[in-house]
Formats: C-alpha cells, sequence, structure tokens
C-alpha cells in the first residue's frame, strides 16, 4: 500500500514541484500545508507515514517546533526541507530526532533516497522499541529471579520476583553494590557471593551453586535458593555486567531449563539465526566466494537432496533445473547463485525444477545477493526462492479465462455486425425490387405512348379531347407517386448507410482496443460505456429496450486496462438484454424493458452499477454466477462473469447481484478502489 506522506511547507512553487516528485514515486500526499497549526491537526486526522517539514517555516510555530511536538504525541518521522544549514539550527533540529535533511533545491532522487530511508529507520526504531519493550516484559515476567549489574557489580536491574526475595525494590536497589542487595552464602562452603562474581567477569564464565545456599532478603528472612552468574556481553565481547538468575530450591529443575533457554537465547545469535532459517517459508541456499556450499535451509532440501560437495556449476545439470519452458536446461552460468557469486544482483528468475526430490516438477522464483564482507570484498552469495507453481497454474487459468472472454466478445460482436448486414441487405433488397419492378415507369411509359401520336396539336389535344383532358391531372398524380417512392428509397438507403456505419464503427472500435490492452491508460468513462453500448446497438434496438448511462457524479476519465474494462461492460450489458429476453419468454414483459448503466464515487470507493428490469436472480445463486463453469444458457461457457470477476478482484475489487427474485430485475455492481483506477 502506498506511503501517506503530510506536506508542510509555506512555499506554493516548492509545494507544487513536491507533491508532482511524490506522486511520481508512488508516494499518496494526504495533505499540504503551510502553517504549524494545520501540520499538528492534519497529523492528527491523518496519521501520515511520515512529514515533510520546511525547517523555516512562517509563523508562531517554525518547522523545528512542529517536528518536536508531531514526533512526541504521533511518533511521526520526520525529514527536514531547508534552502540552508547552520550550526545553532542544526542544535534545535536534532532535538525532534529528525530521520533526514534535504537542501534545497533537491534532485528527485535525493528526496526519494531521503523518504525510503526515514521510514526503513523508523520502521527499525518501531521494531526495536517493540524487542525491547518484549524482553523487558519477559523479565519482568518470568517465574525466577533476576538482577543485573554493570561492569562495577552495581544493580542495574532487579525484577519482580527479585524484589519479593530480597525485599529490595527496583528503585532503592539501583546503584547499590550487588553484595549489599543480593546477600546470600553457601549453607555448606559459606562461599561469598563476590567470589563468583569476580568469576564470571574475569573469567567470562557462567558460575554456579550446585549446593544450596541462603538468600538474607532486606527484612532478615531466609530464603534457599540456588542461582547463576553470567556475564553479559557487548558485541566486541568485552564483559559489561552480569546477570544473576536464582530460584527457589524446590523449583530446581524448571529454573535451570529456564536458564540454559535463557543463556542460550542471549549468547547465541547465530543459533537463533540458524532458527529463524530453518522455519522460514522459503528455501535458502548459501555459497562462498569458491562454490562451496555453506548452508541451506529444510525448506531448500525439500526441493533438492543437496551434496555439500557438489561443485556449483554442477548445480543446475545435477539436480534439474530448467528454464521455464520446462525442458531446456538451466544455463549454469546464469543460475542466480552463480551470478551472485560474480556480485551480481538477480530478482524474479523463474526456474522450473524436476529431480528425485520433485518427480512431478515445479516452477519456483529465485532471487540472488552477493555477500560481502565489511571491507566490500566478495565473500560468497545467497539465493531465495519459494514455489510458485499454484501462482503460475492460476495465472493460467486466467489466461484462458479471459481469452474465452474475448471469444464471447467476438461472439458478441459477430452477432450484432451479422444483425446489421442483415438490415442492409434488406434494405438493399428494397431499393433492388423498386428499380426492378417499378410500377411507375410502366405508368409513364403509358401515358408517353398516349401523347405520342398528339406531338403536333398537343395543346388542342390536352384542351378539348376527352381523352387529353386526362393526361395532366395523370402527369401531377404520376409525379406524387414518383415524390412518394423517393421519400421511401432515401429512408431504405439512409438506414442502409446507417448500419453500415455502425458496423464500420464496431471494427474501428475493436481495433483501437486490440492496441497495447494489457497496459492501463486514462480512458474517457462515458466514451468507454457508450462504445459498450454502440457494440450490443442491435440487440438493444431489436427489443426496444431504453438504454441510459448517468456518469454525472464520477471521474470524467479512468486508469484502466482499456479492452478488459470494455469487455467488462459489455458482458454485463449483455448480461441484462438477455435477463429482459427471458423474462419476456418466461411470463411476459409488464413494462418497458430497460437497462442503465451508472457510475459514481462513494467515499474512497469507483461503483459501476449496470441496472436491468429483467428476470432477475435467485438469492442462493448470488455466489455461484461468478463460478467458472456456472451458465443458465444451453450454449453459454459460463466464463463471462468469472472473467468479469477476476478482472476486478485484480484491482482488489469486488463485484455482487443486488435483486428481488425471480421477475424482480438486477443490479450488478462493481465496487473498485478509487486509487486502482485514478489517474
Amino acid at each position: 500500500m502506498a506511503k501517506q506522506i503530510l506536506i508542510v511547507e509555506d512555499d506554493s512553487d516548492v509545494v507544487g514541484y513536491i507533491e508532482h516528485l511524490l506522486k511520481s514515486l508512488g508516494y499518496v500526499v494526504c495533505a499540504v500545508v503551510s502553517s504549524g497549526e494545520a501540520a499538528m491537526q492534519k497529523a492528527a486526522e491523518a496519521r501520515p507515514d511520515l512529514a515533510l517539514i520546511d525547517m523555516m517555516l512562517a509563523g508562531n510555530m517554525d518547522g523545528i517546533a512542529v517536528a518536536e511536538l508531531m514526533r512526541a504525541r504521533f511518533n511521526i518521522p520526520v525529514v527536514y526541507l531547508t534552502a540552508y544549514v547552520d550550526q545553532r539550527l542544526l542544535q534545535r533540529a536534532k532535538i525532534a530526532e529528525p530521520f533526514g535533511y534535504v537542501l534545497k533545491p533537491f534532485a528527485e532522487r535525493r528526496l526519494h533516497l531521503n523518504i525510503e530511508i526515514a521510514l526503513y529507520r523508523h520502521e527499525m526504531e518501531r521494531k526495536f522499541k517493540e524487542s525491547e519493550q518484549w524482553l523487558s516484559t519477559i523479565l519482568k515476567s518470568i517465574g525466577d529471579a533476576v538482577i543485573a549489574t554493570d561492569e562495577n557489580g552495581r544493580v542495574q536491574f532487579i525484577n519482580s520476583v527479585a524484589e519479593t526475595l530480597t525485599g529490595w525494590r527496583q528503585e532503592d536497589a539501583f546503584g547499590r553494590g550487588l553484595e549489599e542487595v543480593f546477600n546470600v552464602v553457601s549453607e555448606e562452603t559459606d562461599t561469598p557471593i563476590k567470589t563468583h562474581i569476580m568469576q564470571a567477569l574475569q573469567r567470562r564464565i557462567v558460575v554456579g551453586l550446585a549446593e544450596p545456599s541462603r538468600l538474607a532478603a532486606r527484612d532478615g528472612k531466609e530464603t534457599p535458593i540456588d542461582y547463576s552468574a553470567a556475564p553479559i556481553r557487548s558485541d566486541n565481547q568485552n564483559t559489561t555486567g552480569v546477570v544473576l538468575v536464582f530460584r527457589d530450591i524446590t523449583r530446581r529443575r524448571e529454573a535451570e531449563e529456564a536458564l540454559r533457554l535463557t543463556a542460550d537465547a542471549l549468547q547465541s545469535q547465530t543459533r537463533i539465526l540458524q532458527s529463524i532459517l530453518d522455519s522460514m517459508g522459503d528455501g535458502v541456499i548459501v555459497a562462498d566466494e569458491t562454490g562451496k556450499f555453506l548452508f541451506f535451509n529444510p525448506e531448500a532440501e525439500g526441493f533438492i537432496d543437496i551434496a555439500m560437495e557438489t561443485m556449483l556449476s554442477e548445480f543446475p545439470e545435477k539436480y534439474g533445473l530448467f528454464l521455464p519452458d520446462t525442458i531446456t536446461p538451466f544455463p549454469s552460468a546464469e543460475f542466480p547463485l552463480t551470478r551472485a557469486i560474480r556480485g551480481e544482483f538477480s530478482n524474479n528468475v523463474e526456474i522450473f525444477i524436476r529431480n528425485q526430490k520433485v518427480p512431478q516438477g515445479v516452477y519456483i522464483e529465485v532471487a540472488g545477493r552477493p555477500l560481502q564482507d565489511e571491507l566490500g570484498k566478495q565473500r560468497g552469495g545467497v539465493i531465495v526462492f519459494r514455489d510458485v507453481t499454484e501462482r503460475k497454474r492460476t495465472e493460467e487459468a486466467l489466461a484462458r479465462a479471459y481469452t474465452q472472454g474475448r471469444l464471447e466478445i467476438v461472439d458478441t460482436l459477430l452477432h450484432n455486425i451479422g444483425n446489421a448486414i442483415n438490415s442492409v441487405t434488406i434494405g438493399i433488397g428494397t431499393v433492388y425490387e423498386n428499380l426492378v419492378k417499378n410500377r411507375l415507369t410502366g405508368r409513364l411509359r403509358a401515358l408517353a405512348n398516349a401523347i405520342e401520336g398528339h406531338q403536333d396539336n398537343f395543346g388542342d389535344y390536352v384542351k378539348n379531347d376527352p381523352q387529353g383532358q386526362k393526361v395532366a391531372p395523370f402527369i401531377i398524380g404520376l409525379a406524387e407517386d414518383f415524390m412518394s417512392q423517393d421519400e421511401k428509397l432515401i429512408k431504405t438507403v439512409s438506414r442502409v448507410q446507417d448500419r453500415a456505419e455502425h458496423i464500420a464503427d464496431i471494427v474501428r472500435m475493436q481495433k483501437s482496443l486490440g492496441k497495447g490492452s494489457v497496459y492501463r491508460k486514462d480512458i474517457n468513462l462515458r466514451q468507454a460505456t457508450n462504445d459498450a453500448i454502440t457494440v450490443l446497438a442491435e440487440s438493444i434496438k431489436k427489443r426496444e429496450v431504453e438504454a441510459h448511462v448517468d456518469c454525472d457524479n464520477a471521474p470524467k476519465e479512468i486508469r484502466t486496462q482499456e479492452s478488459q474494462f470494455h469487455q467488462m461492460l459489455v458482458n454485463l450489458i449483455k448480461n441484462s438484454i438477455e435477463a429482459i429476453d427471458a423474462l419476456a419468454a418466461s411470463t411476459g414483459l409488464s413494462a418497458p424493458p430497460f437497462i442503465k448503466v451508472r457510475c459514481y464515487v462513494k467515499l474512497s470507493s469507483f461503483i459501476l452499477e449496470v441496472i436491468d428490469n429483467g428476470v432477475g436472480i435467485e438469492k442462493d445463486k448470488f455466489t455461484v454466477i461468478f463460478g467458472g463453469d456456472y451458465t443458465t444458457k444451453e450454449s453459454g461457457s459460463g466464463l463471462g462473469l468469472h472473467s468479469i470477476a477476476n478482472f476486478v478482484n485484480g484491482l482488489n475489487g469486488k463485484i455482487y447481484p443486488l435483486s428481488d427474485g425471480i421477475g424482480k430485475g438486477t443490479t450488478m455492481r462493481v465496487i473498485l478502489p478509487l486509487s486502482s483506477v485514478t489517474p
């Protein structure tokens, strides 16, 4: 999930530049404020992951004061923005414990680096504090008494059990000598505690008494105990103090086991690391700079029966590593571990494994990293890999579903183009019939024959001859008939032209959708919806369905995969048409059929609804309709809604129907995070 960043800056020119950079880097700017008071208010409301604060912020609170408050109240990491640096300002700034400084003017890479480092450091600090609290809670909660000292034997820590046994509270015991607080001697040898403490400090060993000892509490009460003293070592193995663990002798066995576990946990980071690696769900293999295997965890052994003496150059061939085509052996020189030893990084390398461990074969995804010492010298390499076979199968199933969905779209297109062509054919037939069997042409020829013999006395003929007197009304009537015929032919030709243009529009639209359909792009929402209706225009017109689009309360443009979004719309509208057909075939239509496509934004979601007054859906079918094998049509594949659901799920959205039952119509609602379709 994108990190939320609060910008506190009073320079509007700088704000615009920062906001542009952050968005281009994939962050979300949750707010932009110019004053300290507004910054604290927004921090309380939005709780951003990080704040960029101008050190020289104008107003009652400068940037350093804002950072101090923000750090103290909300534990929000801060990166300072500043145009210059002086020592006085830096000394003040350090109090707020900033996670970085970015000097103006700053470059995109510098800003990105500071933000990522700050986020990482803050996360590590959070984990460290949790670990510290966790350790403190353990020490306070365990059933054994614990006292820890510094290198001079002064008490630094005492838990509640030790307080009870010694009679000393933490605040009273702190800084006192251990002999005063932990007043104990052996019951058999009277060996004083100081002897054992010195042994632990000087010889750096764990020291304890096998025989019972007496602990005299502050009030004089004595308790039989046994104890152990162990040195506390720093990272460079210097002894910095002693930790004492003691308990009632009746719980000796349990206490000894607890001490062993505690000592192991404190003294053996290697063992802890081994446990972590052994419990990882990913396979891990480590080799030195010569290619000799140093380590592999149980998960790795689950795929490959590794022999430590195996040469790295023999690894792909010996253990059945292939390219993703499952046939071509994986080149040993390109194996991620080989590349890591060469100092190269590799990510998401797909390898197919087939051997005695996994005879059926599995796909793994491998990342390789070089191992270097503190001087930067190459010391080996490590690879981490995981089984991605199920993911591969899911991707292939999605691809098949998408292909089937595209085939259904093609079938819909061909059906609607066929309807349009049929309309063109009928129109052309009408024109042809009017031209070939034109009754008016025969009447015009009869008129010509009638007046052909009266060319010399045509005026007298039409004026005085009974037959000639019929010529003028005949011509007028014939002209009106010709005009009526022309109007019908014009309408027919116009309808043919409209259908031909409709076919051309569908073909042109599908060609445009076929280009770069796997990439997200900005598309006009209303145009995309109208395009889907255009594809199905013949079916909509044939059934006299009223189609309506309402995108007034939605963004003008959304960013998505155009082809799949178009496919989703066409499938949803087509399902509504079929639902209207089903209702007409079963009980008949009680109201004019309609389909409404509505898009709007609610809170942080983009919502698309396709509403119809068709046959409706039974409530027990609300979830099964999205399965890849469900269909109510004899020739249907059931993958139409399934491919839609896959597309929606891929955008972290959800789709579900709303219906009051059979005959009550359906609303198919798609809900997507607004961030997934926002340009």
